[in-house]
């Protein structure tokens, strides 16, 4: 189990629209990447209702983590003070076990971004190459024409 205490909840945070990756290059929208996760979210206008999801459901747990460790702290406290019993020892637990479910949920909610991240990232690389592809073949294309044009005018 996770360590309740020293666990900085500070680091489950929303991801922006544009994360940095690997060497701090920034990576553009890509509306087409969600269906690598998750098909239905391609049917936002903005293609980021599945980020902002996230982003909101980590936002939730970070809340809900902060009430349960309090709820947490207070039964300790009473056990402190003397009020020992199964109320409060069942407090402590059903505190703790939320607090680690909670955790698990943010985890997957970063992991879920990240794959987020990397789909948006390969698309964008993807198309990258293709219009590298587009140019060249373009460009070769042109070269051909031009000289084309120059044996037709040798020969008219």
């Amino acid at each position: 189990m996770a360590d309740l205490e020293s666990l900085d909840i500070s680091l489950f945070r929303p991801w922006p629209v544009r994360p940095r990756y690997d060497g701090g290059a920034s990576i553009g929208r890509s509306d087409t990447a969600f269906h690598e996760i998750e098909p239905k979210a391609r049917r936002g206008e903005t293609g980021d209702d599945l980020r902002l999801l996230l982003n909101d459901l980590t936002a939730e747990m970070r809340a809900q983590f902060s009430f349960f460790r309090k709820l947490r702290m207070a039964a300790v406290k009473k056990g402190r003070a003397g009020e020992d019993g199964p109320d409060i020892r069942t407090e402590v637990k059903a505190a703790a076990d939320a607090m680690a479910l909670i955790i698990r949920t943010l985890e997957k909610a970063d992991e879920l971004q990240r794959r987020l991240a990397a789909s948006r990232q390969s698309e964008e690389e993807r198309h990258l190459n293709l219009r590298d592809y587009d140019n060249a073949k373009a460009h070769f294309l042109d070269l051909i024409e031009k000289r084309a044009e120059e044996i037709a005018a040798k020969r008219g």
